[in-house]
């Protein structure tokens, strides 16, 4: 009913303001008293807005005054109340902070990695196990690939430089039969004329057939290395062949892994899928966290209703305060602080709010000038803003 008789006072006045000012706008002579209304209105005007500001600066100076009743509530409870109220405080503050580290965090694996590693979520461990056995397989298999490459590239060769001997065997061979063969016939010209030519030519066909046969033994040793050597490179080859074939059905198996969950080898795959884990449980940690806040926040406002506070609400942005004595400290210093200096504002709007009102008893006062309107007018300002009974 206040408020609203106030209001209606306001709306009554706002009127009044407004009629006169029409008249004022249809002057054209400043010199005129008119003027003098002009200035009293603007005046009231003024005084109206300083006392509206007071209104609220002294509304501000009892919630402050208020809060700081409670602070000293608080502070007085009996010791079980405190430490329970406390405890409750000390355990919201640690479940948001971890709820908060948890929303702040930054992901370990994208959002299509995690889809990817949910949707494989019961397959995974023995996919990691399997992949890391091929991925062991495989590096055995290539160490025996680059040996038989390496033996077979060897065996090659010697088989090569076997063929090559062959061929100066055959070479030497030749040359020695046409050498001895024209050594011989030679002898068999000088045979009459020369009494030593037989034991040169029983000499010459010692020595030519010695010759014969080391070329003889050469070649066969050849022929015999050479089949060994070809045996050996055959079976490299073949025994190559399977192990490029298991390397190249292993080697499938683990690029199929790798083209599946997008990554490069086993422990990319098990770093993922441990990221994975840690995000599951941080998830379902949070959910808790949640579930144990709520009960929290509940017990929490079950204590503060059972403590008289202007504000129980404000406790719950306060949380801290209660749990760390240094904070509240803090809170109330600040409060303290605000407090004066919205008196401060008051006392400062009280004194500018008299000097506005004492010039317009002033000015009324130098001009003889009782207009009834004017008149009406002030007495409904200082009614509204409470200046005289």
């Amino acid at each position: 009913m206040f408020f609203s008789r106030k209001k209606k006072k306001e709306s009554e006045l706002d009127a009044a303001f407004q009629k006169v000012y029409e008249e004022i706008r249809g002057i054209d002579d400043w010199d005129n008293p008119k003027k003098l209304e002009h200035y009293i209105l603007d005046s009231c005007e003024q005084i109206i807005a300083t006392t509206k500001e007071i209104e609220a600066q002294k509304t501000e100076y009892r919630i402050i005054t208020d809060y700081l009743k409670d602070i000293q509530t608080l502070q007085n409870l009996p010791d079980k109340q405190q430490q329970d109220l406390r405890t409750c405080a000390k355990n919201i503050e640690e479940l948001t902070h971890s709820r908060q580290n948890f929303l702040n965090r930054d992901p370990l694996i994208s959002d299509a990695q995690y889809t990817l590693m949910e949707e494989n979520e019961e397959i995974l461990p023995s996919t990691i196990h399997r992949m890391q056995e091929n991925e062991r397989y495989q590096a055995t298999v290539e160490k025996d690939m680059q040996y038989l490459e390496a033996e077979k590239s060897r065996l090659d060769m010697e088989y090569h430089d076997l063929s090559r001997s062959k061929k100066w065997y055959r070479l030497l061979a030749i040359l020695s039969l046409v050498v001895f063969g024209s050594f011989l016939v030679v002898l068999l010209f000088l045979w009459e004329e020369l009494s030593s030519v037989r034991g040169v030519f029983m000499g010459v066909f010692f020595v030519g057939a010695l010759i014969a046969m080391l070329l003889m033994l050469g070649l066969n040793h050849n022929q015999k290395v050479r089949r060994k050597t070809l045996r050996k490179l055959n079976d490299t080859i073949a025994l190559l062949n399977v192990v490029r074939m298991k390397y190249a059905n292993v080697t499938r198996a683990i690029r199929y892994e790798q083209e599946r969950y997008e990554i490069s080898n086993s422990h990319e795959l098990n770093y993922v899928w441990e990221c994975y884990i840690h995000t599951v449980e941080s998830q379902e940690r949070f959910e808790a966290d949640n579930t144990d806040l709520d009960y929290f926040y509940k017990l929490y406002i079950r204590l503060l209703e059972a403590i008289d506070l202007y504000d129980r609400k404000i406790w719950l942005k306060q949380v801290r305060a209660l749990v760390n004595p240094e904070d509240m400290k803090r809170v109330n210093h600040n409060l303290v602080e605000r407090r004066a200096k919205v008196r401060s504002r008051i006392q400062e709007n009280t004194k500018a709010l008299k000097s506005e009102r004492d010039e317009i008893d002033h000015l009324m006062k130098e001009h003889n000038y009782y207009v009834p309107e004017i008149m009406q007018i002030i007495s409904s300002v200082d009614k509204l803003c409470g200046l005289k009974a």
